[in-house]
């Protein structure tokens, strides 16, 4: 005789990952509130089998529903918060080791970060999938600074009406393409708060250290043309990256929302006194400024989820 296939409640315990008590409750409720629905739909005329299949249906995929139930009973595995981790590491030696100048390095790198990127998101978003979206969001940032390169080396020819058809084309696919990254960047964060303001700040956490980078490449002469002045600057985002991989397990490991959001105001305010002497008033307000800056980008999902709220 052949083994029955799994059951969607069967398929949402195997993700579920909690105490076996703690599994039994959530799954005797989820399955309460199916029948209950059924039920109402039975009574109103549709047969059992469609009935059960649209109620299960509205509870979307089990993945999904696990990761839910588990963000609710904050309960994040170690593997899970390690591979959050990863990414941040990741970083940390591209910038620090500046292997992004090898372009098949950077090209290996960033497939890696899109393909798990994306099967993050074929698994519901687990909780290591942000750090790795946020990675994944900072690419429209480098590829916005490389369409600023275009456009500034091209512009010129553009004016003197030297100009060849072809580039003529990529500087129109330059200019456009910032209204695009942006719309990409935006469209992700809102995705992310409706779900947890929490899960969005930490998507945002690695775009200021790469604002930091595209600012001392730029200063530095550019992606293509970047010197060795930009060295002190990468060893600086080295480190803050990895402090950042440190900060992202506690995030995804602490069982408290409060010490979540400590963890990433604390961090900021150590990553922007990275570097700088605090060795006077101006000092010690330029830090304060930066952090308060910092912090509030990194917060600043939670407001955009209370202005929908209030709405």
């Amino acid at each position: 005789m052949f083994p029955q296939p799994p059951t969607y409640f069967d398929r949402l315990r195997e993700h579920l990952r909690l105490d076996d008590s703690v599994e039994s409750d959530i799954v005797r409720e989820l399955q309460s509130h199916v029948e209950d629905g059924v039920d109402r739909l039975v009574h109103e005329g549709v047969p059992e089998h469609d009935a059960r299949a649209r109620v299960i249906g509205r509870m979307g995929r089990p993945q999904t529903l696990a990761h839910l139930m588990r963000r609710a009973h904050l309960v994040t595995p170690w593997p899970e918060a390690l591979a959050g981790a990863t990414p941040m590491l990741l970083m940390a030696a591209l910038i620090a080791g500046t292997l992004w100048q090898q372009p098949v390095i950077a090209l290996a790198a960033s497939v890696l970060v899109v393909a798990v990127t994306l099967f993050g998101l074929f698994q519901g978003r687990p909780t290591w999938f942000y750090p790795w979206a946020g990675v994944a969001l900072t690419m429209p940032l480098v590829a916005g600074y490389i369409a600023f390169e275009v456009l500034r080396e091209q512009i010129p020819a553009l004016a003197s009406g030297s100009a060849s058809p072809t580039v003529v084309l990529g500087i129109a696919g330059a200019g456009l393409y910032f209204p695009v990254g942006l719309i990409v960047v935006v469209g992700a964060v809102l995705v992310a708060a409706r779900r947890d303001w929490l899960d969005a700040s930490v998507l945002l956490s690695p775009l200021p250290g790469v604002f930091a980078w595209i600012i001392a490449v730029h200063h530095a002469g550019g992606i293509r043309h970047a010197n060795a002045s930009m060295a002190g600057t990468s060893q600086l985002l080295g480190v803050a990256y990895v402090c950042m991989a440190f900060a992202t397990i506690v995030v995804l490991r602490a069982r408290s929302r409060t010490t979540k959001i400590a963890t990433m105001v604390v961090v900021a305010v150590a990553l922007v006194s990275l570097g700088t002497p605090l060795d006077s008033q101006a000092a010690l307000l330029t830090v304060g400024l930066r952090a308060g800056l910092l912090g509030v980008f990194l917060l600043s999902p939670a407001l955009v989820v209370h202005q929908s709220l209030e709405r």
